[in-house]
């Protein structure tokens, strides 16, 4: 049995407390970095799909006629105008300067 003298509280020796008392030994900190990573991998996805429509709506816009344009062009607009709130958030979220 360890030597009590030698032990110390958690809040003497800066360690803090994980409340399911899995963030011990070596790998401890390994539930927040799998969390960490799952969050990065869905925050990726999800530019990588505002990305496929953002060109979409481009080539869209590239490829319109002027028979189209009448009747497709206030629908692409809006979309474009709803992506546009969606790139917003996504570098408010990152913290990026657009």
């Amino acid at each position: 049995m360890p030597n009590e003298k030698l032990k110390k509280p958690n809040d003497s020796n800066g360690l803090e407390r994980c409340p399911m008392g899995t963030d011990v030994g070596v790998f401890g900190k390994a539930e927040r970095s799998i969390d960490n990573f799952t969050a990065g991998f869905i925050y990726a996805t999800a530019i990588l799909e505002l990305i496929e429509q953002q060109n979409e709506i481009d080539i869209a816009l590239a490829t319109l006629d002027s028979e189209e344009t009448a009747a497709i062009l206030p629908e692409i607009l809006k979309q474009k105008a709803e992506l546009e709130v969606k790139w917003q958030l996504v570098t408010a979220m990152y913290g990026f300067e657009a």
